[in-house]
């Protein structure tokens, strides 16, 4: 049996998804709610700071479903390139089943926000150092240790730039090159 989802989770399912497709600033709080089908009044009680408290919590919950596609990329690995490209692969897979349209859920909101949002900015940094670190334990683990920190550095700027490129070609290619990057000799 699965737990009924509550407003609050709702609203923040919502905006990360939003967020994603058009951008912070294209993102109304009307939008939200009438994505989530919560109630108006919901809002401010669940989101006391407004729209960047908001913002926060679904950049976190975002963060949680991309770390966890990192782990699962990487968990049967039996390399670092290998895990680099089943999580280039994932990441391909979801944003062309959304035909394009959704961004990397923490950079649609941090190009937009920061330097502006102390909060933002560091809850992007927050999420940015979890995702390195993922990488980083599992090259560690498939005998990368002496490079591990900049492998996974790598794989996340090479993922970010493919995304953007993406985007812009409505194309997972950037994708596969940016796997191609990891190719261990």
């Amino acid at each position: 049996m699965t737990a009924k989802r509550t407003s609050r989770d709702r609203m923040i399912a919502s905006g990360a998804q939003l967020f994603q497709r058009r951008g912070y600033h294209g993102t109304g709080l009307i939008e939200i709610l009438e994505a989530s089908g919560a109630p108006k009044g919901s809002f401010y009680h669940h989101f006391p700071e407004g729209k960047e408290q908001l913002a926060e919590a679904a950049m976190s919950q975002a963060g949680q479903v991309v770390q966890a596609m990192i782990d699962r990329a990487f968990a049967g690995a039996s390399s670092f390139s290998e895990g680099a490209n089943i999580l280039s692969r994932a990441i391909a897979d979801w944003f062309e089943k959304s035909d394009f349209s959704e961004g990397c859920p923490i950079t649609s909101v941090l190009l937009e926000t920061v330097p502006g949002s102390e909060r933002l900015g560091a809850a992007s940094e927050l999420i940015f150092n979890t995702w390195i670190g993922t990488a980083e334990s599992h090259a560690v683990r498939l005998g990368r240790a002496s490079e591990a920190n900049e492998l996974a550095t790598g794989l996340l700027i090479a993922l970010e730039g493919a995304w953007i490129v993406a985007r812009a070609q409505r194309s997972r290619r950037p994708f596969e090159i940016a796997a191609a990057f990891f190719v261990e000799s």
